[in-house]
């Protein structure tokens, strides 16, 4: 079936503000106030990259402040030219723009970029995210046992990277001491997770407690989990202490 007019336009308006200028559909709007169609037209190709922009200014903040007006808004036009929007939430666009910085010839200056990006995209994600009840302590001490897997909630996020980019993430908007390699060299491991309502919490992982939890979303039991995590009986126990202080374990089942 043929498209009707209505849809006509839409397509020709969309073409014309993110591509090349749709000339049947200039001709057939009218223009606004003392703009002509093409003029009016015009408004919207310019408008559409910059709010593309300003979207990833906003999930982006941390990359901008590190990176500098110039830097960040040359790699945002570079990636809407290539990028089109495919959602009609802003707050969806910006999924690839991680691996997008990572891939860029200056990124060797800061290989750091595409991690700290990819924990801002993270970071946005979670605070979006619903988030669902767990066992309270009480019922996860009386549920769990050595051969239960325990189906994680929260929800919780688990993150490994080459650099340390949560440092960066967290100084202050007016810190403009510059970046050096001591401030994000060695690789990190973090969870990001909820309590409930939208804020979102961070905590700093070490190699083994990020073993097990990993082990622990894959549905490892307990006991398997722990034991090829290489961590000993006390971090175990601080371990599942913050899943159960935190109510990151929605259910407990062997």
């Amino acid at each position: 079936m043929k498209p009707g007019r209505l849809e006509r336009l839409q397509r020709g308006l969309v073409r014309s503000a993110t591509c090349a200028v749709d000339p049947d559909f200039v001709a057939a709007v009218e223009g606004g106030g003392r703009l002509s169609a093409a003029e009016a037209v015009a408004v919207y190709r310019r408008g559409y990259p910059a709010r593309l922009t300003e979207a990833l200014g906003e999930t982006f903040e941390a990359c901008w402040r590190v990176m500098g007006d110039e830097d960040f808004l040359a790699a945002c036009r570079e990636f809407v030219a290539r990028t089109p929007s495919r959602s009609h939430n802003l707050s969806d666009y910006g999924e690839t723009f991680p691996d997008f910085l990572a891939a860029r010839a200056d990124a060797e200056a800061a290989p750091f970029l595409g991690d700290l990006a990819r924990f801002e995209w993270a970071f946005k994600e979670l605070f979006h995210a619903a988030p669902r009840p767990g066992l309270s302590a009480a019922a996860l001490a009386k549920a769990a046992r050595p051969d239960s897997v325990l189906r994680l909630a929260g929800p919780l996020v688990l993150l490994s990277f080459g650099h340390r980019v949560y440092g960066l993430w967290k100084r202050d908007r007016a810190d403009a001491t510059p970046v050096t390699r001591a401030d994000w060299e060695g690789p990190e491991r973090l969870a990001l997770y909820k309590e409930g309502g939208n804020p979102v919490f961070v905590r700093e992982l070490s190699a083994p407690e990020h073993a097990a939890l990993a082990a622990l979303a894959a549905g490892r039991t307990a006991a398997d989990a722990l034991a090829g995590s290489g961590l000993d009986e006390a971090g175990a126990a601080a371990l599942f202490a913050f899943l159960a202080e935190g109510g990151l374990v929605a259910e407990a089942s062997r």
